[in-house]
């Protein structure tokens, strides 16, 4: 008996005359264990339905990107580097397959145990609250004890309290409801799927090494691609190529989907390295010549200017620095470049 095919191997499937053209090769990966902490960059990956997952040794423990956030713990509302530069400068790795350690320039590490619901965590039971997302939406997590809290709190505030950690509930995924159905209706390949743990909206983003160096050399100072805190960096294309993509394939197996640009906002005015904002830049330049043009688009991302795309996950697998990445294309040019390569 033939096994039914997915909804996302479905569209894949049905791709018109679906062929691939390599347009370059993967230059960097990096993921985020904790939103707005320090980004790190690794080798290789595994491309899951909620973002990426990267073994992270001692322990081979499982770390996903965004996985965890920080929290205000009066009012639930998320917490980001927009609020807390230094948030950048927070560095959260695996000890083992139940701890995961918090560490920063002037302060003590602390190991913490990654908490389970119900759960004694660092002396308290572990409990699910709802944080409060972009629009005020609930998203369930898992609070991280009191040791986290205060450690957070002393590092971004000087306080022993104010801020809590939370960890993405298993199965926790951000409905497009409400605020973010406008979304939904102006990019109408943005799926529930697409949505990662805590991102602050798609599970993956890509840009081009190409659309950094154009930016650069119209900046006094150039950045580094760090800075804006993509997943996957292409080499190779022309710069900005990524806005005219839609169907990207990475390696032999996976696919993704790029359901919208990536708005900037002050996030990418941070140094990664020091963690202090700058006033205006790279901000103010990159507004000067990718502000929106679309009415429809201005009316749900107001004019911040876009750099990168979001993507959706069609086809999980394993990626690696090096690998070959395609984009699916119909022209007969498209057949006689892919024999070619071969």
């Amino acid at each position: 008996m033939d096994m039914a095919l997915t909804d996302e191997e479905q569209a894949i499937d049905e791709l018109p005359d679906p062929k691939w053209l390599k347009v370059g090769k993967i230059k960097e990966i990096f993921y985020y264990p904790l939103k707005s902490g320090r980004g790190k960059d690794v080798k290789q990956c595994h491309f899951t339905e909620y973002g990426i997952s990267v073994t992270d040794t001692p322990g081979n423990v499982v770390l996903r990107d965004r996985m965890f956030l920080v929290y205000n713990e009066e009012t639930g509302q998320f917490r980001t580097g927009r609020n807390f530069p230094t948030l950048v400068l927070v560095t959260l790795s695996a000890v083992d397959d139940s701890h995961v350690k918090l560490e920063a320039v002037g302060m003590p590490a602390l190991i913490f145990s990654i908490p389970k619901e119900g759960q004694p965590v660092n002396g308290n039971t572990s409990s699910t609250v709802e944080c409060k997302m972009w629009w005020g939406e609930p998203l369930k997590c898992i609070d991280c004890g009191n040791e986290a809290s205060k450690w957070i709190s002393r590092f971004l505030i000087g306080t022993n309290s104010g801020l809590r950690i939370g960890y993405a509930c298993p199965g926790t995924r951000r409905i497009l409801e409400g605020p973010w159905k406008r979304f939904a209706e102006v990019y109408n390949t943005l799926r529930n799927e697409d949505t990662g743990l805590f991102s602050d909206l798609a599970s993956y983003m890509l840009m081009t090494e190409s659309s950094v160096n154009v930016l650069n050399k119209k900046l006094d100072r150039p950045v580094p691609a760090l800075q804006f805190r993509p997943n996957i960096v292409v080499e190779g294309p022309e710069a900005f190529a990524e806005d005219n993509w839609e169907w990207i394939k990475i390696g032999s197996q996976v696919v993704i989907r790029n359901v919208k640009p990536c708005p900037r906002c002050t996030m990418i005015r941070i140094d990664p390295s020091t963690g202090i904002m700058d006033k205006d830049e790279p901000l103010k330049t990159l507004r000067s010549f990718r502000s929106q043009k679309d009415s429809a688009r201005i009316a749900v991302d107001g004019k911040a200017p876009t750099m990168g795309i979001n993507c959706g996950l069609y086809k999980t697998g394993s990626v690696q620095v090096g690998d070959d990445v395609y984009v699916h294309i119909q022209s007969e040019k498209a057949v006689q470049d892919t024999s070619a390569e071969k």
